[in-house]
C-alpha cells in the first residue's frame, strides 16, 4: 500500500507556475495585450512626438514689425518726393512751402522826385553867362599870343599894326601873318560884333585886348567906359 501524500496542515500550498517558454493564449476578438495599456493611476507624461506643435509667437511678431517698418519707409519716401516738388500729394506739399506758389504782384513805386532841370542858355543866370564869356575871351587871347610867339621865332618881328586892328578882319596884317601857318582860324569875341579883340604892335612888342563883362574880375582894368583885359608880349597870364 502506497504511502499517502503528506500534506501537513501547517504547510502553505504553492501556486502553479507557467513555464517561461510558453505564452498565454490571445483573447478572442483580436489582440489586446494589456502590456500596451497604460497603468491605471500612472503619472507618465505623453512623449513629445505625440504632442501637437506649439504656435511660434515670436516669428509672427517679427513679420508684423517688418510690415510696419516697410509702411513707414514708403510714407517717408513719398513725403520726401513731395518736399522736393517731384510729386503732388493733394496739396500736402504746401505745409512745408513746396508746390507751385503763385507770385504776389509787387506794387509799382512811382518816384515823385522830379528830375533836376538841365541848365540851358535860356535859364542860365547873367552872372554865369558873363563868367563863361570872359573865360572864353581869356583863352582866345592866350591862343593868339602863342601864335605870335611862334611867328616871332621865325621872323624875329611881330606883325606890325600901328592902329588897333580887329582880329576878325581877314584882310588885316595880323590875319595874313598868322593864317594858316600858325592859326587855322582867328578867334573872335563871343558877342561879336558888339565886342571884338583888338591888336596893336610896333614889330618888337604887341598888345591884345578884349572887353570883359564882369567888372569885378581882378584881371581887368577900366579904360573909359569899358572894362579891359590886356595881354602883351611880356605879360604873364
Amino acid at each position: 500500500m502506497d504511502n499517502p501524500i503528506e500534506n501537513p496542515v501547517n504547510q502553505p500550498v504553492q501556486p502553479l507556475e507557467m513555464p517561461s517558454n510558453l505564452t498565454p493564449p490571445e483573447p478572442m476578438g483580436g489582440s489586446g495585450s494589456p502590456t500596451n495599456l497604460p497603468a491605471v493611476g500612472s503619472n507618465r507624461q505623453p512623449s513629445s512626438s505625440s504632442m501637437p506643435p506649439k504656435e511660434q509667437k515670436g516669428g509672427r511678431g517679427s513679420y508684423i514689425l517688418m510690415i510696419i517698418i516697410g509702411i513707414i519707409l514708403i510714407i517717408g519716401v513719398l513725403v520726401f518726393l513731395s518736399w522736393k516738388d517731384w510729386i503732388s500729394l493733394g496739396g500736402l506739399e504746401k505745409l512745408w512751402g513746396g508746390g507751385k506758389v503763385t507770385p504776389i504782384p509787387m506794387p509799382k513805386i512811382t518816384s515823385e522826385i522830379s528830375p533836376s532841370p538841365i541848365p540851358s542858355s535860356a535859364t542860365t543866370s547873367p552872372q554865369v553867362t558873363t563868367n563863361i564869356n570872359d573865360q572864353t575871351r581869356k583863352n582866345d587871347l592866350a591862343t593868339i599870343k602863342n601864335a605870335l610867339k611862334k611867328y616871332y621865332e621865325t621872323n624875329s618881328v611881330y606883325p606890325v599894326s600901328q592902329m588897333v586892328t580887329k582880329t576878325s578882319d581877314a584882310e588885316s596884317t595880323l590875319a595874313k601873318a598868322l593864317m594858316p601857318t600858325y592859326l587855322e582860324k582867328m578867334p573872335n569875341d563871343p558877342l561879336a560884333p558888339t565886342y571884338y579883340y583888338g591888336y596893336k604892335s610896333d614889330s618888337t612888342t604887341f598888345e591884345i585886348t578884349a572887353v570883359l563883362e564882369d567888372k569885378a574880375d581882378p584881371a581887368g582894368i577900366t579904360a573909359g567906359t569899358y572894362f579891359i583885359y590886356k595881354v602883351t608880349d611880356i605879360s604873364k597870364e
